[in-house]
């Protein structure tokens, strides 16, 4: 405890001690939530809780499942659970998944296989930050950079479903462990389930806002550390995302290893996306160890795919 209240007094002093670079950090951070995350973000999370809401979700999964049963063992809620993820975007993957976790939906062992893989970086950010990027510097082709941010979580979740379904009786059959069997509620009102999913997801994003600001605001730190400012940079960027990637990019790094940190720190998702995503699935009693241990492993396996990838092509 007393090493606690010193490490907080330590912070509070620093915080005082550069009050002007805090408050830049902190702004920056801000702005990227009021300025990128809400506005893309928000439509998401109301449609899929909308859907989660009327029972849509399990009609969506339902029709996956005709194309996906085969590569992914998961119940018609977890099909849909990787659809959201995958196409939606961080952290669309954990919010359905612990809301579905929540409603009873899909049992704990699912619940867990899913988040090892279906929290991602979304495909727009990614296609229209990203890609431009790769191209600036120099990649004549992005399609091994897209198979490294989607197709090695996919194969990874294949693994994992197999893994799952050898451990339960069915997809079908196993979407409720026996002490949490899905709950027959009537369906509310459309208005009622407009309110519900507007307020529920308007509390999420602020405190995603919060999660970004706090921790953006942490890269005073990084200010003390005798590194040099691309090394600097590169750390941001595990820290929080959004930045980071502006960040590496604007170092004079070559451009082959600008390449390989910003691939690698997507992968990662920074501390911020493991905050926001701990908030989701705190809410819904989803242990956040497993996501993080998945997590690792993939940034390490890609992060091993990118080198070879980056040293092939001779960026």
């Amino acid at each position: 405890m007393l090493f606690k209240t010193l490490a907080y007094l330590l912070l509070i002093i620093l915080i005082l001690s550069r009050p002007d670079a805090t408050f830049q950090y902190a702004y920056e951070g801000l702005y990227q939530w009021a300025a990128k995350m809400v506005p893309t973000l928000f439509p998401f999370m109301m449609i899929s809780s909308i859907m989660v809401y009327s029972g849509a979700d399990q009609e969506l999964g339902r029709m996956l499942s005709h194309v996906l049963r085969k590569l992914y063992w998961y119940s018609s809620y977890g099909l849909y659970a990787v659809f959201m993820g995958f196409f939606c975007g961080f952290p669309m993957g954990a919010k359905v998944v612990g809301e579905l976790y929540e409603k009873r939906r899909i049992s704990s062992a699912e619940a867990n296989a899913l988040l090892a893989f279906c929290n991602n970086i979304g495909p727009a950010y990614f296609m229209g930050i990203i890609m431009p990027i790769l191209h600036t510097c120099g990649c004549r082709s992005t399609l091994p950079f897209l198979f490294g941010m989607y197709g090695i979580p996919a194969v990874y979740g294949i693994i994992i479903g197999h893994i799952y379904s050898a451990k339960t009786p069915s997809p079908d059959t196993s979407t409720a462990d026996k002490n949490h069997m899905p709950l027959a509620t009537p369906q509310p009102h459309l208005a009622a389930t407009l309110k519900n999913s507007c307020v529920d997801n308007t509390q999420s994003l602020i405190i995603l806002g919060g999660y970004i600001t706090f921790t953006n605001a942490f890269r005073i730190f990084l200010d003390l550390v005798p590194l040099s400012v691309n090394a600097k940079n590169v750390l941001s960027s595990f820290l929080e995302i959004i930045g980071g990637v502006q960040a590496v990019y604007m170092t004079t790094l070559l451009p082959g290893q600008k390449v390989f940190w910003i691939m690698t720190a997507l992968c990662f998702g920074g501390v911020s996306c493991i905050l926001q995503t701990s908030s989701f699935l705190e809410k819904a009693g989803l242990p956040i160890s497993h996501y993080l241990k998945h997590k690792l492993f993939t940034t390490v396996i890609s992060a091993v795919y990118y080198f070879v990838v980056i040293r092939l092509s001779g960026i």
